[in-house]
């Protein structure tokens, strides 16, 4: 019997920086993940509730980007 097709998945490939003093309380949860666990531990923490964060008002990318360029001048 053949196998049934699975959804196509979604991709979304992501990189954080954790900043010691800042982000202690995150680099305390993912010390305790072994990283191959990081996707599914970073999803059930989506999932608990905190989904309701407001984007408006922060920096999209560009200009993100530009600050580093005059910074690295």
């Amino acid at each position: 019997m053949p196998r049934p097709m699975l959804d196509t998945p979604q991709v979304v490939r992501t990189s954080i920086t954790l900043r010691v003093g800042e982000d202690d309380d995150l680099i305390a949860a993912f010390a305790r993940i072994p990283p191959r666990k990081y996707a599914a531990f970073i999803k059930a923490s989506m999932r608990s509730g905190a989904l309701q964060v407001s984007i408006e008002g922060l920096p999209d990318d560009s200009e993100l980007a530009e600050s580093m360029d005059n910074f690295l001048l």
